[in-house]
């Protein structure tokens, strides 16, 4: 966009998509959450093409990776910060502001925002829009015949193989899964996950079509809530 495709006076719905920069263990890259937010976007646009997705922030609470080489976050009041000036911002030319994630780290925060924040920006619309769906992952449970991953195992996998498989890798099949129940318990995964892999599921069942199928089942999902909004 530019400065000018925007109409004099004029009131937009903004979206503030965020992912994150944390281990994703030995298979998946850093950016993991960040490019499945962007390929969810991707779909959201062409169907409604009127609302405006700011770039999404790569970098965000993710301290429950500290101990991962390569996992960057910033803290729950510095994030906090950051989205009220960047709404700020916005508040001129919005009448709306959705906040939204691909990274678990981020709902509490954009959920307690959208609930603290609904009149610091006068005239201005706040709203918090689920990704998970229990609708979607029913659906994935049915075709994987047992449970989801909590992080970086067969779904996140399967996702990131339809997204860009060049930076994505299949696990081998001698490659162990460990059973990890509540892996978040503590806020600091690699008290139970040495490969930073949280996946209860017995097998590996990585599919790229598998992958390809949850993305289009998210972007519907979440097309209808945003259009609910608007």
């Amino acid at each position: 966009m530019k400065t000018t495709d925007f109409k004099e006076g004029g009131k937009y719905t903004f979206v503030i998509p965020t992912g994150s920069t944390e281990q994703h263990g030995p298979f998946l890259p850093l950016g993991t959450d960040s490019f499945i937010q962007d390929r969810i976007i991707e779909g959201i646009e062409k169907r409604l093409p009127d609302i405006i997705f700011l770039p999404t922030m790569d970098i965000t609470c993710s301290q429950e990776h500290e101990g991962f080489a390569g996992s960057v976050w910033i803290s729950y009041t510095t994030m906090e910060l950051v989205i009220r000036e960047i709404c700020q911002s916005l508040h001129p030319y919005a009448k709306r502001i959705i906040l939204m994630t691909a990274h678990g780290g981020n709902v509490e925060i954009l959920r307690d925002f959208a609930k603290t924040h609904q009149n610091a920006f006068d005239g201005v619309e706040l709203l918090y829009v689920e990704m998970n769906s229990e609708e979607v992952d029913m659906k994935t449970r049915e075709i994987i015949g047992g449970p989801i991953d909590d992080h970086a195992g067969n779904t996140e996998i399967s996702m990131m193989l339809a997204i860009d498989e060049t930076i994505s890798l299949v696990p081998q099949n001698d490659y162990p899964k460990k059973s990890i129940q509540e892996p978040f318990k503590t806020n600091h995964i690699k008290d139970v996950s040495e490969d930073g892999i949280a996946d209860n599921h017995p097998q590996w069942i990585v599919d790229k079509n598998l992958g390809e199928k949850i993305i289009n089942w998210i972007v519907e999902e979440l097309s209808q809530r945003i259009r609910s909004m608007i």
